[in-house]
């Protein structure tokens, strides 16, 4: 066995001869197979071991075999204790779910910590397998039924080549002592279920079911390499960014085979599920204004692009503006005024204008000024004319996606609105020949 797994190893490029590794060690049989293989290969090697205090005094056993192990091979030993229930409620995951959250953050800690380039676990093909069964039973797309990656970021997994069947047989050909996992028993986690009830059921099926899932991994591994190559082209060709916000193209998007798919895939980073990706897809050719929700971003459908946004923590304020004030800081971005003359502003317009810039008849303003976002109702006579306008059908004629309305912002003095910040002025307050005094203000 130690040839395969130096083959393996060699085969994956899963680390240099001369790289220090971080091995995660249960106590278990998988992982202590793993460290007599590191021992015997003299691997450069530290262990890291988890106390999850789900077993009570075994939990505490478990550490302490796993330090003596340690102590009398002489290599470095390092051990933490969750209190993983707690976390478990604490954040609404399984307690599966939790334990592999807590033990990989901690992992890295110690791996940067402890100078070492990988972390070392000891999933095996039978995990592997799981693994596939689980997420096709779940429900997946193509990466979920590749299996565990041999190498991904930080962690290896140099054992995936071996069977169950072959790690107990070198376990018993080499005597190793180790701790056994009396949850393993319990179908009351998910993986233990098709350990114990389905993978035996398959297996009169075809008595040489790990061989054959170990062909289908290498298929599946190769068909994802090539599929993510064609995500990653698909993504580039329909994004774009504005101003920190990602913009998808509705053409691009159609214009695609299998865009049904590759949107999914698209939209997962963002934390929409499958049923919203299908409804997406769906609305492309409907009219523009729809929502969709996820726990971290908003999508618009507008015309011509599905619009990403990251939520807001916090909703938007309104801020109060007192005579004198040089600078306001409003929704992340400042406002800042000064004081100016007519003169000023006849360079200003024969030359370069920015819509981020207003010059308005200081005389006209009541203080104190109030910059907040437009609401439903608002109205303002556009600069040029005589009429009013409500600000939501400004908005719809000039075309402003609905995600970039949600965060206009109108400056206002006393119950009239000046100015929409960036976009038009209020005809009220211009600069007239009888205008004496000046005030400009910019958006930084």
């Amino acid at each position: 066995m130690l040839h395969s797994f130096l083959t393996y190893i060699n085969e994956q490029s899963l680390f240099k001869p001369t790289d220090k590794i971080l091995l995660a060690v249960s106590g278990g049989k998988d992982s202590v197979v793993l460290f007599d293989l590191f021992c015997k290969a003299k691997f450069n090697f530290e262990v890291a071991h988890c106390n999850f205090q789900l077993r009570g005094e075994d939990s505490d056993q478990d550490a302490v075999f796993v330090e003596q192990l340690c102590a009398s091979n002489g290599i470095t030993f390092r051990a933490t204790t969750f209190s993983t229930k707690v976390f478990a409620q604490a954040n609404k995951l399984s307690i599966e779910m939790a334990a592999r959250q807590l033990r990989y953050e901690w992992f890295e800690q110690i791996r940067q910590q402890s100078g070492c380039q990988y972390i070392a676990t000891a999933h095996h093909l039978n995990d592997s397998i799981e693994t596939i069964l689980l997420n096709l039973t779940k429900g997946t797309g193509i990466s979920g039924l590749r299996g565990i990656l041999p190498k991904k970021a930080h962690i290896i997994r140099p054992l995936l080549f071996a069977a169950r069947t072959e790690i107990e047989n070198y376990v018993a050909e080499n005597q190793l002592q180790w701790r056994e996992d009396s949850s393993n028993a319990s179908n009351e986690y998910q993986r233990n279920l098709l350990r114990n009830e389905v993978i035996p059921l398959l297996k009169q099926i075809n008595p040489n079911l790990e061989q054959t899932f170990a062909r289908n991994i290498e298929r599946l591994q190769a068909i994802d390499n090539d599929f993510q190559h064609s995500l990653n082209s698909f993504k580039k060709a329909i994004s774009k960014e504005e101003n920190g916000t990602l913009m998808l193209s509705i053409a691009g998007i159609q214009n695609r085979k299998s865009a049904a798919y590759l949107l999914e895939e698209t939209l997962k980073e963002f934390g929409f599920n499958y049923f919203q990706s299908k409804e997406i897809y769906h609305s492309l050719n409907k009219s523009s204004g729809k929502t969709f929700h996820s726990a971290t971003h908003t999508l618009v459908k507008d015309r011509e692009y599905l619009i990403i946004i990251t939520k807001q923590e916090k909703s938007f304020e309104e801020a109060l503006i007192e005579k004198g004030t040089q600078e306001t800081v409003y929704n992340g971005r400042k406002l800042r005024i000064s004081n100016a003359t007519v003169e000023g502003w006849r360079t200003y317009l024969a030359g370069e204008k920015s819509p981020n810039i207003l010059w308005v008849d200081a005389q006209r303003l009541s203080f104190p000024l109030v910059i907040r976002p437009w609401q439903e109702g608002d109205w303002f006579i556009p600069l040029g004319m005589k009429g009013k306008k409500k600000i939501s059908d400004f908005l719809v004629d000039k075309k402003v996606p609905l995600h970039l309305k949600k965060t206009t912002f109108v400056l206002c003095s006393g119950n009239d609105i000046v100015w929409i910040t960036g976009q038009r002025t209020d005809d009220r307050f211009k600069i007239t020949q009888a205008t004496e005094q000046v005030l400009r203000i910019e958006i930084q």
